[in-house]
């Protein structure tokens, strides 16, 4: 890709997202633009992560009759 190339993709994201601007715009009003979708798409991120459900902890088997029967494992069976 050359900069040509590269530059023109990044006008034409920016276009994507920004309609009013057009080829007379300024880098400055392209490098605003573009901060403005990276803001944006931090905060849906946030919002997004706030709505996934908590990794759940494994369940361990902490019955009285697990403990009785590791302890005569150990111990032997006498």
């Amino acid at each position: 890709m050359t900069q040509a190339e590269f530059i023109a993709e990044v006008y034409g994201v920016a276009w994507a997202s920004n309609p009013d601007l057009d080829e007379a715009s300024s880098f400055q009003d392209i490098l605003k633009e573009l901060q403005s979708i990276k803001d944006k798409a931090l905060r849906m991120d946030i919002i997004v992560s706030s709505f996934r459900p908590e990794p759940e902890l494994p369940k361990f088997d902490n019955s009285q009759e697990r403990w009785q029967k590791m302890a005569q494992d150990r111990i032997g069976n006498t």
